[in-house]
Order: C-alpha cells, then structure tokens, then sequence
C-alpha cells in the first residue's frame, strides 16, 4: 500500500520529461477454514507525466485505486466488508524565480459519490548561501474516507464518512561541505472537519499530532552513508452519532514513534557491494471508549446493561534488515532484494460492562496478545528493460513468515469465553505484490 502526502517529493533536480503507465496488485492476507474467511487487498493504476524546466518543474496524473477489507463468519452470521473505490486528477507545478520558488498543489477525488478537493502549496529559497542549501514552508489540506458496510444477521450498517486533516510543515537544509547534507523538518497535523453522506451514522474526530526527522547524508567516505532520526506524537477523539446521537466514545492518547534508519548506498568503485538498510522502530499508544447498544436494542435493555468498556493499550518494536544489490546487463537489469523484519509486539485489550446503569464492574475480561517474537522475510525482484526511449519495469515480492514465537500467559491472563465450535485448521494465503510500469522518455 502507497500513502502520497502533498509535499513534492517525486521531483527530481535532474529528472528529463516522462510519461509512464503503472498498475500493482498487493495480495495482502487471505484466510479460511470451516466457519469463516477473510480477505485484504489493494490495487492501483497510474498515469504520470512530469517535466522540468531548468528549475521549474510540472508533475500531473491520473489514478485509480481499489482496497477491499472484509470479514464472514457463518456462526455468528457477521459479515464486514469496508473498502474504497478512489478516482485521483493531482496537478502539482513548482516554478522559481531565483533564488526563490513556489510549489502549487492540487488534488481531484472521486469516493463513491463523494467529491473533494485536495489542496495546498509552499514556498522557499534554495543556495542562498554556501552552506545554506534549501529552505521550504508549506501548507496542504486532504481527505480520508471513512466508508464501512457492516452486516449482523438481517441488520446492516453503513457509514460513509469524510474526515480532512491539514499539514503545517517546515523544512531547512544545510551544506557544510560539498559531499556532506543536513536536513531539517517537522510536520504538524491538525483534523479541519468531517461531511457525512449517511443521514443515520457518522463519525467526528478531533485530531492532531506531529512529526520531526533529521537526515544526514555523507559522501566524504568511499561508500556514501545516510542516517535519518525521527520522532512524531500526537492524539485522536473521535464519536460515533446515530441519528446524530453520540454511542460510543473514543480517545486515542500518548501515541509515540521513535526511528533510527541506516543507508549504506552501492557505488560504482565497488560493484560488489549491495545497499544495505537497517531500522529501528517503535510505537506505543493508548485507546479508552465505550460502546452503547441503545441503537440496536431497546431502551430499558440499554438502560440495564448493554455498555461495553475498553481499554486497548501497548507498543511494538520493529528492527528491520534489507539489502539489494542492481546487477546491469547491455539494456537489461536486475535488481533482487531480501528483507528480515523482527517484530516484538506487547498489546493488551481490557473489556467489562457496568454492573448496575453506568457503575460497579462486571464480566471483566483482558486479553493478551499471544506472541512474544514474530521475524517476517521479504523477497522482492524488480527487472527492468531500456530500449530506444523506453522503459519496461517488472516489480515483485513475496513476504514470507519464519519465526513465531508464543508467550506463556498465566491463567488469569486467558480470556474467558464460549467456544461454539472447532474450525478445521486454517489455511491462510496471501503476502504477495506484482506491479509493471512502461515509461517513456522525451
């Protein structure tokens, strides 16, 4: 899956004229067995074109994407299926008038029936010194849909929801020598408004956060080395309306990143030498709500019991490995690449309900994640064929589960519930991504 912010980051300073056609496919996860199965996926089309000008810089496509997420089980007669069709137009144009420059950005999208209009824009100077080398303050606002088709029994549910959020960002760099580049630049988001197209549900979030990074690339050395750090945080609260009726509150808190990523770049001097990337991640965060059953169940019932609280809190940390290595032959390349991610995850869900109207405690439940140490492969090749003005790129990989390692919960720790009944062992597929690009060049 790609997410695109606004910031213009496909420019490129010697990039030439170019047109291209690109689809993908990622096959995410599939499972089944006797009583249910579920499935993710994502795909995407892509028309580009973009040129430069000296130093101005034009970049326009066309884009359609397709997500799907859903869920049936045959005992509990659930059946979720959430998904997105989008149809994207984005216009971006960046002219200079030296030593400045402005950077125009403009988005279509097409959600089912709903239309919006990404927007925004930054401005900034470049070599106003020789150590001085770029400078950039922007501003972009976008949209993310919110749509869900949830189906229990003969009941249904659906939400299409659109929440905005805007960017505030700033960016500095320097140069204090010729082979070695510091940059600078932080990010602060804030949630604008959300429409809702369903007269019956809706969802509001009040959101905000940021994100600070520092990049470091040195070339002083044989082999160019780049070294990034990054630190974000920030909060949600976001309510569920039912006939514009609050049932369910919900508050997301203290969520944190911390990165630390490695580059070690190939060099031409040493053909033998593959780029290596290493990474280390972690995230926390902390969620608290509640859920009423007022909109399904009568009053008295709701009245009684029927809430249901939780608390979901924990932090992951990912350390990641991966290594490619671009091998050119005449007009034909290859580019294999392998990936080892390690993950250790602590994720802990409370429930319970209120014993009598909204206090006292009952049926309290927690549940524990079950896996202490879980280490993920990537194999990825890309090959690509250059002849005349042309570009014919094939890209795939397939991620690949090696090690899980299970931790030993004590007894109050195991969630108490009803098993109905014992599925045949599950058979789960998926992981798997093909995507092919054509490119001309002008």
């Amino acid at each position: 899956m790609q997410v695109l912010f606004a910031q213009p980051s496909y420019f490129k300073d010697d990039s030439l004229s170019t047109i291209s056609f690109s689809t993908s496919y990622f096959d995410l996860i599939r499972t089944k067995n006797s009583t249910s199965n579920s499935a993710i996926s994502f795909q995407k089309s892509k028309l580009q074109f973009e040129t430069s000008i000296e130093q101005d810089k034009l970049f326009f496509s066309i884009e359609t994407e397709k997500n799907i997420a859903l869920t049936d089980n045959s005992i509990s007669k659930i059946q979720f299926k959430t998904g997105q069709q989008i149809n994207r137009i984005t216009a971006d144009n960046e002219f200079s008038f030296s030593p400045f420059f402005v950077e125009q950005f403009v988005r279509l999208n097409q959600i089912k029936s709903v239309s919006t209009i990404d927007y925004g824009g930054s401005f900034g100077f470049r070599n106003a010194s020789h150590w001085l080398e770029k400078f950039r303050v922007g501003y972009y606002a976008y949209s993310f849909p919110l749509i869900l088709d949830l189906k229990y029994a003969d009941s249904r549910i659906d939400i299409n929801n659109m929440s905005w959020l805007s960017k505030i960002f700033y960016s500095i760099g320097f140069r204090p020598e010729d082979k070695t580049h510091i940059a600078f630049q932080y990010e602060k988001y804030l949630s604008l408004k959300n429409k809702n197209e369903n007269p019956v549900f809706a969802v509001e979030d009040q959101t905000h956060g940021s994100l600070a990074s520092i990049t470091a690339w040195n070339a002083s050395f044989q082999i160019p080395l780049e070294i990034k750090f990054a630190h974000g945080e920030g909060e949600s609260f976001f309510d569920f309306f039912y006939t514009q009726n609050s049932f369910s509150n919900n508050s997301l808190t203290d969520a944190l990143y911390n990165g630390v990523a490695l580059k070690i770049f190939e060099v031409d001097e040493y053909n033998c030498l593959p780029e290596i990337s290493l990474a280390y991640d972690f995230v926390k965060g902390s969620m608290v709500g509640d859920i009423q059953s007022w909109p399904f169940t009568s009053v008295l019932t709701s009245l009684i019991a029927n809430r249901i609280n939780y608390r979901l809190g924990g932090h992951v940390y990912f350390f990641t490995f991966e290594t490619k290595k671009k091998l050119v032959f005449s007009n034909f390349s290859v580019e294999p690449g392998v990936s080892v991610y390690q993950i250790l995850p602590e994720l802990t869900l409370d429930n319970w309900q209120p014993s009598y109207l909204v206090f006292g405690v009952k049926d309290f439940t927690r549940n524990i994640l079950p896996v202490r140490k879980a280490i993920i492969g990537k194999l990825a090749l890309s090959a690509s064929y250059h002849w005349n003005s042309y570009i014919l790129l094939i890209e795939g990989g397939q991620f690949v589960p090696i090690k899980v390692i299970k931790k030993e919960l004590p007894p109050t720790a195991e969630t108490p519930g009803i098993v109905t009944a014992q599925p045949n062992p599950i058979k789960t597929n998926g992981g798997r991504w093909i995507s092919l690009t054509l490119r001309k060049f002008f």
